[in-house]
């Protein structure tokens, strides 16, 4: 690189990218769209990006509301390749308390700032717009897709009310569980019923009593949807809906079995009968090695910010699904007040505001700053994928 004793984040003039992110987010913030409904936010991304130079495939192997953004001139040269991506949906009734809108704009300075102006790149950055990141696992979609198969790894920034090198995040899946009984008068004749709604009942019991030898990271939520119409009428179906989580995806499969085995007891004692159904994919964990930890953590530091780790794993996201593929950088971009939490009224006000633009600019920086270091040092990328391949498979050799 031209000179690898200094980022690129360095240079005065990249205030018209920073303006231009700024843009991008505010627009976002006045048209949040939730996860599957994100027609007109990609519909914007995808007429900027066209503007500023880049070929868009949308949607990106058919995945609805997705598209792939290479700039123009890109491809003619065999480079290795860096996806940069975008999240863009919002919440229902919280828009975009999540902070994908500065996200977002941040993921497109990184991709314009570098594919601009530092021509002498050895990677070709490809903007991957994902949607349904919080409901319905877009980049699943695009990843059984093969979309990601060809790249080195993925960066995106994610916000947060702190600075921290990474999200440890649980891998996650849900279960619905239908219970079957048969109908009877409560009064007149309980004996000929056989109760659905018991047979639920039982089922939450158990696993509440499951609790206390689960691991320290499981964690099972749930609700009832169904339990019948009429008290003196026995139910003969009740429906629950629960949410499993776990640290690694392993150890979801093994949580899930031994939750399945509960709903089978309470259906024997109950003399019912049960099915159950997955109606979400199954969102796997981030993986960040102690290299690209480093990495990170170097960076935050150069750039002043104060940063912390992640305590404790909490919350899932389909971006561990990406990293079950290849590595993943997800550093998370503090809003600058710690007392306000992720996924709040408070959070959303914070994202349209000042301390916003602060963290997109930010954010920003430091995926710039992750990809620079990647170039200027051949080696690190290849220790990162190392660590990475021998998480993922650690039989291979």
């Amino acid at each position: 690189m031209a000179d690898e004793t200094k980022s690129i984040t360095e240079r005065e003039d990249l205030s018209r990218y920073y303006e231009e992110g700024w843009q991008i987010a505010a627009w976002l913030n006045d048209h949040p769209e939730v996860s599957g409904q994100e027609k007109e936010s990609s519909r914007y991304l995808i007429d900027l990006l066209k503007k500023r130079g880049y070929r868009v495939e949308s949607p990106c192997q058919g995945v609805k509301y997705s598209f792939r953004a290479v700039r123009k001139g890109q491809g003619r040269k065999k480079k290795p390749k860096v996806a940069v991506l975008c999240e863009y949906d919002s919440i229902e009734g919280l828009g975009q308390a999540c902070g994908h809108s500065l996200s977002c704009a941040a993921s497109i300075i990184c991709a314009n700032v570098l594919n601009e102006l530092r021509e002498d790149l050895p990677f070709q950055l490809d903007l991957i717009g994902t949607p349904g990141e919080e409901v319905h696992g877009g980049k699943i979609s695009l990843l059984q897709k093969g979309v990601f198969n060809e790249y080195e790894c993925a960066v995106i920034a994610h916000m947060n009310n702190v600075n921290q090198p990474t999200f440890k995040n649980l891998a996650s899946s849900d279960l619905v569980i239908n219970y079957y009984g048969k109908a009877a008068h409560a009064s007149m004749e309980p004996w000929k019923g056989a109760n659905a709604l018991n047979g639920l009942q039982l089922f939450f019991h158990a696993t509440d009593m499951l609790r206390q030898v689960l691991e320290p990271d499981d964690q099972l939520q749930g609700i009832i949807l169904e339990g019948g119409v009429i008290p003196n009428r026995i139910p003969a179906k009740a429906t629950g809906y629960i949410y499993l989580r776990a640290a690694t995806i392993e150890k979801l499969r093994h949580l899930q079995t031994r939750v399945i085995n509960c709903a089978r007891g309470a259906a024997i004692a109950t003399e019912t009968t049960f099915d159950t159904a997955q109606t979400t994919p199954t969102y796997a964990e981030l993986f960040l090695g102690q290299k690209a930890h480093d990495l990170i953590c170097d960076i935050m530091s150069e750039e002043g910010m104060e940063w912390e780790e992640q305590q404790k794993p909490a919350g899932s996201s389909d971006i561990g699904n990406v990293d079950q593929v290849i590595p993943v950088f997800h550093p998370m971009i503090s809003l600058g007040q710690r007392d306000v939490a992720l996924y709040s009224k408070e959070f959303g006000r914070l994202v349209g505001s000042e301390n916003g633009r602060k963290a997109m600019e930010q954010g920003a920086r430091v995926i710039i700053r992750i990809i620079e270091r990647l170039a200027a040092e051949p080696e690190l990328l290849k220790e990162i994928r190392r660590e990475h391949d021998e998480y993922r498979d650690p039989e291979k050799e």
